[in-house]
């Protein structure tokens, strides 16, 4: 597919060749500071110096107060808790992080997490008659809850107050909780709308950390007398929230939010304790995948840790993925994590079935001259996997991405959205023709009756046709600088390691290099594309990852090309050398 070269334009030229003069750096790292939001010296050293004082007030937070009221009455009462989380890898860490804070102040917390397959998304009737036969007085809502007006309805007539926890998108009426604690309020004032949900669930806790230890409280005295024998939830409550930040870095990259502000500092302080981490299930689930902890990347949580830890949500019960984060054995860790890696292979092959199928379906039945959007079902596709397809298939086709998985004349489905359109502001428009939906802009989910699908199909096409034009459904490249291969060299390789972690919101920095002479080419792999290129004096190798279909066309060129790619290092037998991963690749005919 043709791509375009987003370039940047003569203001960011400007105030790349005044930072790169301030601060000493080379000018492609300049670039890259720029195209990221950073202009001046000051916000560049805040930038690259990441530090926990730079996070926001959580007492800024709407609801915070009544939440942190309602769960020191529970820590001094000495109430048994009930944590109600959801089934993927930002579920499913906020669950563990919000029980291992409130055990250490001494509570008796339970959890429950919904089977997809069963139950969908959020709060449940299920999850809300297990808390209320243990005996659970309060529920606390992690990564979900913000919809669930009639369920916590339900837990109200059964005597069960619940806070909740989350940080999608709220209705237009809120539930009726004790407290509902989401940045993305109407009426909320905090600053920074992007937490994941267990980032949510750490500022609950720091605020509920900084209560338990302020002795103008009326019931702090209390709160240490009720607590468990041994046990000062003071003390204890303070270690454990900072003790868990890789918690909180591994849910944040998993759930794909922007990793600007919060969650940058939170991601850095996560992964820098990831490496160092004393959590058995984390260190298990490393093992298994092969990471080494003290080299721990954003990367690894996104490539490697979270889709294993999400594999056991996908296909079913979801509640494998707590225990291995809530156990301190590490025999047992290693045992839940060879089954969640097995569990992922297994989600990789169904995934891989079901990319065909759609890919075929979409290829036989949808004209995409005429069509903005892509919207597809079945009832051979398991619901588990058809998130991560749509996904895929947006970033082939370039277009928003709906697949529904169809059951008994139910359907259930997932949405992934482009840069320049909101998904879930369409579904907003689309309501009345669906049972239920949640989100956000760049990814949602459905449900309705299967009846509906040819008019729900229409009217999303609808939506994206009155907000997207032909020129938007081309894919583009956002180049951070055009540079020579002069100027791709271990020095730029460090300083560019210093804006990590990388990931949504912080992309990894590209570069562009035009007019490069094309030494060789050819496909490795499964189907790769290798290259070495040269510019002068200066030769180097490039790797593009699934675009072998690229050799015919290089091969009809004339031996120059223009390359976009992402500058890194690359061991390969124990030797280190600089190489282009390849993002995109554009002969250059004479």
């Amino acid at each position: 597919m043709r791509r375009r070269w987003k370039l940047p334009d003569e203001g960011a030229v400007r105030r790349t060749e005044d930072l790169s003069r301030s601060l000493g750096v080379p000018r492609a790292f300049a670039a890259v500071l720029v195209s990221h939001g950073v202009d001046s010296e000051e916000e560049a050293r805040k930038f690259l110096s990441p530090d926990l004082s730079m996070l926001h007030d959580s007492s800024l937070l709407p609801d915070i107060e009544p939440a942190v009221e309602r769960l020191l009455r529970a820590i001094g009462d000495r109430e048994r808790v009930f944590v109600c989380g959801d089934y993927d890898v930002d579920g499913i860490t906020s669950t563990v992080l919000v029980m291992k804070c409130l055990a250490a102040a001494g509570l008796e917390v339970g959890f429950y997490v919904p089977n997809r397959l069963t139950e969908g998304y959020g709060l449940s009737e299920a999850g809300i008659a297990v808390a209320r036969d243990s005996g659970a007085r309060l529920i606390v809502t992690v990564d979900s809850g913000i919809t669930g007006h009639r369920e916590i309805d339900i837990a109200r007539d059964a005597g069960i107050d619940v806070i909740v926890t989350d940080h999608h998108e709220p209705q237009d009426d809120l539930p009726d909780a004790v407290a509902v604690v989401d940045p993305k309020r109407k009426d909320s004032v905090y600053p920074y709308k992007h937490l994941a949900g267990v980032g949510v669930a750490y500022k609950v806790m720091t605020a509920l950390a900084r209560a338990v230890g302020d002795p103008e409280r009326a019931r702090v005295a209390s709160l240490r007398e009720g607590a468990a024998e041994g046990v000062d939830p003071v003390a204890a409550l303070g270690h454990s929230v900072e003790e868990n930040i890789d918690l909180v870095a591994v849910g944040t990259v998993a759930d794909i939010v922007p990793l600007t502000s919060e969650n940058r500092v939170l991601t850095a302080f996560g992964l820098e304790r990831l490496r160092n981490t004393s959590n058995p299930g984390l260190r298990a689930l490393m093992e298994i995948a092969g990471v080494e902890p003290s080299q721990a990347r954003a990367s690894h949580i996104g490539f490697a840790l979270g889709p294993r830890l999400n594999a056991a949500g996908r296909l079913g019960d979801a509640a494998v993925g707590v225990e291995l984060l809530t156990t301190g054995d590490h025999a047992t860790a290693m045992a839940i994590a060879r089954k969640l890696d097995a569990e992922n292979k297994k989600r990789r092959s169904l995934e891989s079935v079901v990319f065909d199928d759609a890919k075929r379906m979409l290829e036989e039945t949808v004209d995409l001259a005429s069509r903005r959007s892509i919207v597809l079902w079945s009832d051979e596709w398991h619901p588990g996997v058809i998130g991560i397809v749509a996904s895929r298939l947006a970033r082939e086709y370039n277009r928003p991405t709906l697949l529904l998985s169809v059951s008994d004349g139910h359907c259930k489905g997932s949405g992934r959205s482009i840069p320049g359109f909101d998904l879930h502001a369409a579904l907003l428009g689309c309501r009345d023709s669906l049972e239920s939906f949640g989100g956000h802009r760049h990814a949602a989910g459905v449900s309705l009756a299967e009846g509906r699908l040819t008019e729900f199909r229409d009217r999303v096409e609808e939506a994206v046709a009155a907000t997207l034009g032909p020129e938007d459904l081309i894919p583009e490249v956002e180049l951070d600088a055009l540079v020579t291969l002069g100027e791709c060299d271990y020095d730029l390789v460090r300083h560019l390691d210093r804006m990590a972690p990388f990931g949504a919101g912080n992309s990894e920095p590209v570069f562009g290099t035009r007019s490069l002479k094309l030494i060789s080419a050819r496909a490795v792999g499964t189907n790769h594309l290798k290259l070495t290129v040269a510019q002068g004096e200066r030769s180097m190798d490039a790797i593009g990852f699934g675009m072998a279909g690229a050799l015919a066309e290089l091969r009809d060129g004339g031996g120059v090309v223009s390359l976009a790619y992402v500058l890194e290092e690359n061991t390969w037998r124990g030797q280190t050398s600089l190489q282009l991963r390849l993002k995109d690749v554009q002969p250059e005919y004479y």
